[in-house]
């Protein structure tokens, strides 16, 4: 039986810093989209605050606050740097920079995987334009093994990129073991981690990750419109910038001075202001993250889905999708029902019983974060099986 991780006092003052959780609302959707806490909510209203009764031009502010929380993200995902992180609106805008900013060559080769979401295809298919090649993996049971990478890879393998974690089956990547391929054939390694940072921590030096993109309001439990891109020194020296702007030269308040060096590329891309209330939200959710301990964190969600999987297992009406080994998977378990049932509405009917999970291609998907409880587990699954 899982237990958790927390002490009853901790799971009290955890749930009441998400408002929702007093009402009855059993939010189980976070690959989609999570709640914001309290924290994040004052930080939003502080700032807020400023622009209309306070200071208004609240910039040093704000760029106090971007500094802040680029420094909390380079801790977070141990970045050898805080110069390494570049912020961005979502995901795409991040493996678009990546894509859009390598010298590509006609007959150059990408190796994607066929489970993947399309913020982590599009990007690449665009460059077909270019006489880029895309290869994609068949994954094997829902995963896509090292060895499977390794053996796709040819002498014109430029790129592979994949996510740390699949949005539709819940498949957890071997990315130290993958980046280490990587890394001894040349290819650039890039990740999508929206599916698992703020779950679990990945580190991009450990993992030999060139490129790591994600957007904020999944498990980071950030305002949407906020992201990052992490970028290694070595791949940050060889890509041409996606875009520019009056930002991106070394002394941007020298206005008529038209013909500056640029900056480097992790920051040549922040090419305007930022979005300061979005990363003042992020700022607040990653301190309540690093407050909490990530590796609690990723130790709570493994529990509440090890317990989920296991009951998955015992009824006979369902079939798993996502991985029983909690090594390969993180906060996500998606199931089949059985029978003919029409998902969407059948996840639409639930939302009259003030329970949100999701449908994908059919499929049910649960993902609860640190802050939901066994017994939310339990009830929605006897209002499914009902």
């Amino acid at each position: 039986m899982a237990t958790s991780v927390f002490t009853s006092q901790e799971s009290d003052r955890i749930q009441s810093l998400f408002p929702h959780t007093q009402t009855g609302h059993i939010y189980l959707n976070h690959a989609a989209i999570s709640p914001i806490s309290s924290n994040v909510r004052q930080a939003l209203d502080t700032f807020l605050d400023d622009r209309s009764t306070g200071k208004i031009d609240n910039i040093e502010m704000g760029m106090n606050i971007v500094s802040e929380t680029r420094d909390l993200i380079a801790d977070y995902i141990n970045a050898a740097s805080p110069e390494h992180i570049t912020f961005t609106g979502n995901t795409s805008d991040g493996i678009s920079a990546v894509a859009e900013g390598i010298e590509w060559e006609a007959g150059d080769e990408i190796l994607l995987n066929r489970m993947e979401f399309p913020t982590n295809v599009q990007p690449f298919r665009i460059l077909e334009r270019h006489g880029v090649k895309i290869h994609f993996i068949d994954p094997k049971n829902y995963e896509i093994t090292p060895q499977m990478v390794e053996d796709a890879i040819t002498p014109k393998t430029r790129l592979f990129s994949i996510s740390a974690v699949q949005y539709l089956t819940g498949f957890k990547a071997d990315l130290e073991s993958i980046g280490q391929i990587c890394s001894s054939n040349d290819i650039i390694f890039t990740v999508d981690a929206i599916q698992y940072l703020g779950a679990g921590k990945i580190d991009v030096q450990k993992c030999r990750i060139d490129a790591l993109a994600t957007g904020g309001h999944k498990w980071l439990m950030s305002p949407m419109g906020s992201g990052f891109l992490y970028l290694s020194k070595k791949l940050s020296e060889k890509l041409t910038p996606s875009k520019t702007g009056w930002l991106s030269v070394e002394e941007p308040w020298q206005l008529s001075n038209f013909d500056q060096p640029w900056l480097p590329v992790s920051q040549h891309l922040e090419t305007g202001t930022p979005n300061m209330m979005g990363l003042a939200g992020m700022n607040a959710s990653l301190k309540n993250i690093l407050e909490t301990g990530p590796d609690r964190i990723t130790d709570q969600i493994l529990s509440l889905t090890d317990f989920l999987t296991e009951k998955l297992l015992e009824n006979k009406s369902f079939k798993l999708i996502s991985p029983v080994d909690s090594k390969k998977r993180a906060g996500i378990v998606t199931f089949k029902p059985a029978g003919n049932i029409n998902t969407d509405e059948f996840v639409d009917s639930l939302k009259k019983e003030n329970i949100t999970i999701s449908s994908r291609e059919g499929m049910l998907r649960i993902a609860p974060h640190y802050y939901n409880s066994f017994e939310e587990i339990e009830t929605v699954l006897d209002v499914i099986t009902r």
